[in-house]
């Protein structure tokens, strides 16, 4: 009988001790918590081409929220753009454009960092030289043209990159000044291609 009513109080202890020890873990392990719920990790934001219309679907995963549906071309069957999932880490605003193997054969050279380049406003590097950017002419969004780069118009990029800010998605933009400019992503990111 003794021994019962010692074991019933240490369970009690030990429930207290490993419910103290889960409280202080960081929060870098996903497990810290409010007081009045455990905290979850950020799921992100998630980007995905739909090849057959020709868009880009852009999709805030903690809050359910979509944010604006982006028309690109999309890689020539010569060219096709990349399948698979990449993680985004950057926004490239004014970028320079070092042409790849193919389109230096076809005559390209590289360009100094500007708004104005082939590339256009800003670019999302998704792998290797694949990117999603700007620098599109309406004439060609819609259509399988490009060298595998999915390429937009600079106003859809404009808007994509008002909108992820607005979600908390991008650290600060960096200052204006001449040159490439990085913004980071400030919460996971990734782009589905299938």
């Amino acid at each position: 009988m003794q021994s019962m009513a010692i074991a019933l109080p240490l369970r009690w202890l030990a429930a207290l001790v490993v419910s103290a020890a889960l409280a202080l873990l960081p929060a870098s392990f996903g497990y810290a918590r409010s007081a009045d719920a455990p905290a979850r990790r950020d799921p992100g934001i998630r980007f995905e081409l739909d090849r057959e219309t020709y868009r880009v679907h852009v999709l805030d995963l903690a809050s359910g929220d979509a944010g604006p549906e982006i028309p690109v071309a999309i890689g020539s069957p010569a060219h096709p753009s990349p399948h698979g999932e990449y993680r985004l880490w950057q926004v490239v605003h004014d970028p320079a454009w070092n042409p790849g193997r193919t389109a230096r054969a076809m005559g390209a050279k590289p360009t100094p960092p500007s708004p104005d380049g082939p590339l256009g406003v800003a670019k999302i590097p998704i792998a290797g030289e694949y990117a999603l950017h700007g620098g599109a002419s309406w004439l060609t969004v819609g259509k399988p043209v490009t060298l595998g780069c999915l390429r937009a118009t600079d106003e859809a990029i404009l808007e994509l990159i008002d909108w992820l800010e607005g979600r908390g998605a991008l650290a600060r933009r960096p200052a204006e000044r001449a040159g490439e400019r990085a913004q980071s992503f400030a919460r996971p990111a990734r782009f589905v291609i299938r």
